[in-house]
């Protein structure tokens, strides 16, 4: 027979005084087993717990605290979060505790739960009127979750009350970046007359974040904001540079070809869009057009001292035609007005040998100019017909530019309308039209409560890792704290691999909490749809077990014998039914009991 050690012996004790009700006595005896094994932390887990059974909170934090501590050392963030959420239940207003549990969630990487914990920090040091630590709690939000446009502004309009104006400023700033990048036109209006109501001196605000747009790169996001500026005020000449500049970095030269036509119908003596205009039609081997533009610009750019510039599009223009007088002779009065006397000579040799030879080539199209789009017309951009103006709006009359040889056409913007600024991450979720089998299951559990969870300003929350979340779940289910874990399961189903494992731990923690009727009725519902067979007989298993806790055991044991048949070795099937089996064999009928005489 095997000894049994001291240690078990009191956790047996302790066990007994537990069962009657003896706490007091439990405690005494789990309190020899930690000083007979001080590292094993699951018995000190198990005497918090009856500690609190003894209404002894404080001594039960110190135990939970000590276990917490040593899993978050030791890297295992989901216990330690799973123990400091018992101990947050035991003490809610302290939020020293929310505090840790959202750094852990941080570490994790749960961005959802670690914004929730953020948020009651928040709240509490707001209440209190602790301004300067709640600004450095939204700074925190913020690094955790840096898309997450309501907490910007939040802290924003939490430096602005500090009298921090710089950082508030760079904060719209970025805020108004992630608008326009997501199209998001209604709240960028308001951004933008926020902006002017907090800073009027800033009247180009909407104009140094398309810079710095397109500075980083994304000139994309930016096609619609700068029509949609233009529409308002086509004389604003910045604007026109600034959307010439993005569709070249987009690489569509036909629209900055155009960009350029536009432009110079506001300001038709601007050098540097003529030599653009010159320069794109060049780029298309347009030898008519370009010779055309030429001989309108030539001495506006040669008086602007623009020689070196307009020699570079003569030369590439006589690559395509080396042997036409128009370009030579423009070369020519180029290099008379530099002063190039050797090149001038040069280039008077080739004309006149051109014409001793009576080889006068007429001025010729190369290639036939390609028909204009309007670069002012891009399929996608998002218009935004709230955005603040500066001058009259654009009529008919200003959009029509009528130079020959162009194809001009008005400013005109598609909106997409894709964005909502209070649109959260979860209603953004759609899952393929196949696994919409299993929708009707899920609606069974929105009347369910739950421990409440969100951001009020943090809507658009990205859900986390699901396989996090799910490891949380399974950490307060072990825990005993079945609110949370419904949270973290509700989270990570909406991977669709752990779907149905999620539904039936949900069933689960509901059985758990008391809403036994509830978890069958769903249990049930679950299985009207298509599972496979590993997933049909994980649900009949948790159906069995709640038949048997509502005591219908015959239906449980049938349920248990299918299950056998199907998947024989399944969990502990078996054993349940072999335990079944022995209870049976103990049942005595009258006559075995009249010969024991005891009937």
């Amino acid at each position: 027979m095997a000894v049994i050690s001291k240690k078990d012996k009191l956790i047996e004790e302790a066990q007994k005084y537990a069962a009657r009700g003896q706490f007091d006595k439990a405690v005494k005896a789990y309190e020899q087993v930690i000083a007979l094994e001080p590292s094993v932390f699951n018995h000190r887990q198990k005497l918090a717990e009856l500690l609190i059974k003894c209404a002894r909170n404080d001594d039960a934090r110190k135990e939970l605290e000590t276990v917490a501590k040593h899993y978050s050392n030791n890297g295992f963030y989901l216990k330690a979060i799973a123990v400091y959420k018992q101990l947050q239940k035991l003490f809610p207003t302290d939020i020293s505790l929310s505090m840790t549990l959202a750094e852990l969630n941080e570490k994790h990487g749960l961005v959802a739960n670690a914004l929730a914990e953020y948020k009651l920090v928040y709240e509490q040091y707001e209440k209190t009127g602790k301004e300067l630590e709640a600004l450095n709690i939204l700074v925190r939000m913020q690094s955790v979750d840096p898309q997450n446009i309501p907490i910007k502004i939040k802290l924003a309009e939490a430096y602005v009350l500090k009298e921090k104006k710089t950082e508030a400023y760079a904060v719209f700033s970025k805020t108004a970046a992630l608008l326009i990048e997501r199209s998001d036109n209604q709240a960028l209006t308001k951004m933008c007359s926020r902006v002017q109501q907090l800073f009027p001196e800033k009247t180009d605000f909407l104009f140094e974040v398309l810079t710095e747009l397109i500075r980083l790169g994304n000139a994309a996001a930016t096609i619609g904001t700068l029509q949609a500026l233009l529409r308002s005020n086509p004389g604003n000449k910045g604007v026109w540079e600034l959307i010439i500049q993005a569709y070249q970095l987009l690489d569509q030269p036909q629209r900055v070809k155009i960009a350029y036509q536009h432009f110079l119908k506001y300001f038709p003596e601007e050098p540097v869009a003529i030599l653009g205009l010159l320069s794109a039609t060049a780029a298309e081997q347009n030898l008519t057009a370009a010779l055309e533009l030429l001989d309108t610009y030539e001495s506006t750019l040669i008086s602007g001292g623009f020689l070196l510039q307009l020699e570079q599009i003569y030369y590439a223009l006589d690559k395509i035609d080396p042997i036409n007088t128009h370009i030579l002779e423009g070369l020519i009065r180029v290099a008379t007005a530099a002063g190039h006397d050797d090149e001038k000579a040069s280039l008077t040799s080739k004309l006149t040998a051109l014409r001793n030879v009576s080889f006068n080539k007429q001025n010729a199209s190369t290639k036939p100019e390609p028909q204009a789009v309007s670069p002012l017309e891009e399929p996608h951009a998002a218009d935004i017909s709230d955005v603040m103006l500066t001058t009259a709006p654009l009529s008919d009359e200003d959009v029509e530019i009528n130079a020959e040889g162009d194809v001009e056409v008005e400013i005109e913007i598609e909106s997409d309308g894709d964005s909502s600024f209070d649109q959260s991450e979860e209603d953004s979720v759609n899952f393929p039209p196949d696994e919409n089998r299993l929708d009707s299951v899920i609606a069974l559990f929105d009347s369910v409560d739950a421990a409440p969870r969100g951001v009020k300003f943090g809507n658009e929350m990205d859900n986390s890792d699901a396989r996090s979340h799910f490891d949380l779940g399974q950490a307060f289910k072990e825990m005993g704290l079945f609110d949370e874990a419904l949270n973290e399961y509700r989270q990570a189903s909406q991977d669709l691999a752990l779907r149905v494992e999620c539904l039936i731990l949900q069933c689960i923690c509901l059985r758990e909490r008391g809403e036994l009727a509830r978890a069958i009725t769903i249990l049930q519902a679950l299985l009207k749809h298509e599972l496979s067979l590993e997933e049909s007989c994980a649900v009949y298993y948790e159906l069995a077990t709640g038949y048997e806790a509502a005591g219908m055991r015959e239906e449980a044991n049938i349920i248990l014998k299918e299950i056998n048949g199907k998947i024989p070795g399944f969990r502990d099937v078996d054993a349940r039914l072999n335990v079944v089996n022995a209870s049976n064999s103990l049942d005595f009928s009258d006559e075995d009991l009249d010969d024991f005489g005891l009937k």
